[in-house]
C-alpha cells in the first residue's frame, strides 16, 4: 500500500492524466483536418489514478526498470471531435527499459504499452462520497505495445487483454484547486482548464498479475476539465 502528498495543484495534472488519450487524439484529428480541427472535450465528474515502479539490477552492470499506472473516472466525458459522450472509463499503461549502471544510456529498446476501456458495465467502479474512495473490480480491458527508438519515434506492436483491479482510500485534507493553460503551435491554439478538488489515497491493487502499490502515489479528484482545439490557415 502506498500513498503521497499531492499539492492543490495536481487536480489539473490528475483530469490531464485520465483524458490524455482522448486529448491526444482530439490532437491528431486537429491536425488531420486542419482548418477545420475545432473541437471540445468536457469531463465532469470523479477520477482516481494510481503509479508504481520499481527496478532490479541484471548482475551485468545493467539495471531493469518498470512502471505502471491506472486511471478510472466516473461521470460524465464529451467528445465533440467523435460526437460521442461516456460515463465511465478505466486506463492502464506500463513501460520497461533497462539501461547501464555505468553510462546511464538505455540498453535495446524500451517498452510501452497502454490501452483504455469506456462504458464499464454497471457495478465496475463504486464511488464514494466526498472522495472516501473508488473501488474498481476486476475487469480485463485491452492494452497495446509501443516500441520506442532513441529518437523517440515509437511504433506500434501487438496487443493484449488484462485484468486489471485496485481500490483507492482518501487520506488527509481535501484541497480545492483552479487550472487555465493555453499554447498556440502556429496553426491550432489550446486551451485547457479544470476546477475541483482533489485529496491523496493510499492505493492496493493489479494491472495483468503486477502488484501496484508498493511504491509510488495515487490520488482521488472531482471536478470538471475542458480542452478546446480552435484551427485555422496560416
Amino acid at each position: 500500500m502506498f500513498h503521497r502528498s499531492i499539492s492543490r495543484s495536481r487536480f489539473g495534472l490528475v483530469s490531464a492524466a485520465v483524458v490524455a488519450l482522448l486529448v491526444l487524439s482530439a490532437g491528431s484529428v486537429a491536425a488531420d483536418t486542419t482548418p477545420g480541427g475545432d473541437g471540445t472535450f468536457t469531463q465532469n465528474g470523479t477520477s482516481g489514478e494510481a503509479y508504481s515502479g520499481g527496478c532490479t539490477p541484471n548482475g551485468d552492470d545493467t539495471t531493469t526498470c518498470w512502471d505502471a499506472g491506472l486511471s478510472v473516472f466516473v461521470g460524465k466525458m464529451s467528445d465533440s471531435f467523435s460526437g460521442v459522450s461516456h460515463g465511465s472509463q478505466v486506463c492502464a499503461n506500463s513501460s520497461t527499459y533497462t539501461f547501464d549502471d555505468v553510462t546511464g544510456d538505455v540498453v535495446g529498446e524500451p517498452t510501452y504499452e497502454s490501452g483504455c476501456q469506456v462504458d464499464l458495465p454497471n457495478g465496475t467502479l463504486t464511488v464514494g462520497k466526498n472522495l472516501t474512495s473508488i473501488a474498481l473490480r476486476a475487469t480485463t480491458i485491452s492494452i497495446e505495445q509501443y516500441t520506442c527508438d532513441d529518437e523517440g519515434t515509437c511504433e506500434e506492436g501487438s496487443s493484449r487483454n488484462v485484468t486489471v483491479a485496485g481500490t483507492w482510500t482518501g487520506v488527509g485534507p481535501t484541497y480545492s484547486s483552479k487550472s487555465r493553460s493555453s499554447s498556440d503551435d502556429g496553426t491550432c491554439r489550446y486551451n485547457d482548464s479544470g476546477r475541483g478538488s482533489s485529496r491523496e489515497a493510499s492505493f492496493v491493487g493489479s494491472l495483468g498479475g503486477l502488484s501496484i502499490g508498493t511504491d509510488g502515489y495515487a490520488s482521488l479528484s472531482n471536478g470538471k476539465f475542458s480542452f478546446r482545439s480552435r484551427c485555422s490557415e496560416i
